[in-house]
């Protein structure tokens, strides 16, 4: 019987401990609201009753409540019913089993075909870009091979091919100089003959 109390929020019994304390936590929050409601106008007060619906924040009994007095507080000042929604209940109160059974299966059927109709479009288009991704890699590499930079794939080339340039370029400066360098001692053993015939 003790367990049975646990369960009671706002005179309100509940079937499990789980809705008792989605619905302690509710009671928190209709005592939060109703603090930040006090004095505000029916305009605000309509702004925080629409905004409440929208974000689904009441889903048992003791938050319904609290909705039913703000709409009544609402309707009681000079906004027109037309106006002010109703309070949707997201939960069925009747209990058919074997419709149930019937509309959970199909319910089960098309979430399970939709799930797989999600994940196929999530397959193709996560191909789709993988392939557009290997093929951006692969342009990549075709032009880092082709440039005449160097870069990490063909650095060596480039490195044995300038290295190779240079000696190249070495090697035919000092051809130049030995040529030269015969050419002035030519120029100085002559200079010589020239010398020892004069004297």
């Amino acid at each position: 019987m003790a367990d049975r109390e646990n369960l009671v929020v706002n005179g309100y019994s509940f079937g499990s401990w789980q809705d008792a304390q989605e619905a302690e936590a509710e009671s928190h929050k209709t005592e939060y609201f109703k603090e930040k409601a006090a004095g505000r106008k029916a305009g605000n007060l309509l702004a925080l009753y629409d905004k409440l619906l929208d974000e689904k924040v009441f889903k048992t009994p003791v938050g319904w409540e609290y909705l039913r007095q703000l709409r009544e507080e609402i309707l009681q000042s000079d906004i027109p019913a037309e106006q002010i929604r109703p309070i949707p209940l997201h939960t069925s109160f009747t209990y058919r089993p074997k419709e149930d059974i019937e509309k959970t299966a199909e319910r089960l059927r098309l979430g399970q075909r939709e799930a797989k109709e999600r994940r196929d479009l999530r397959f193709r288009i996560s191909l789709c870009v993988n392939f557009l991704l290997a093929v951006l890699v692969a342009a990549m590499f075709l032009i880092t091979l082709k440039s005449d930079h160097p870069n990490i794939l063909n650095y060596k080339n480039v490195v044995t091919n300038q290295y190779a340039s240079w000696e190249q370029d070495l090697t035919e400066r000092e051809n130049k100089l030995r040529e030269r360098e015969q050419e002035l001692q030519a120029a100085s053993s002559l200079a010589e003959e020239k010398e020892e015939i004069a004297d």
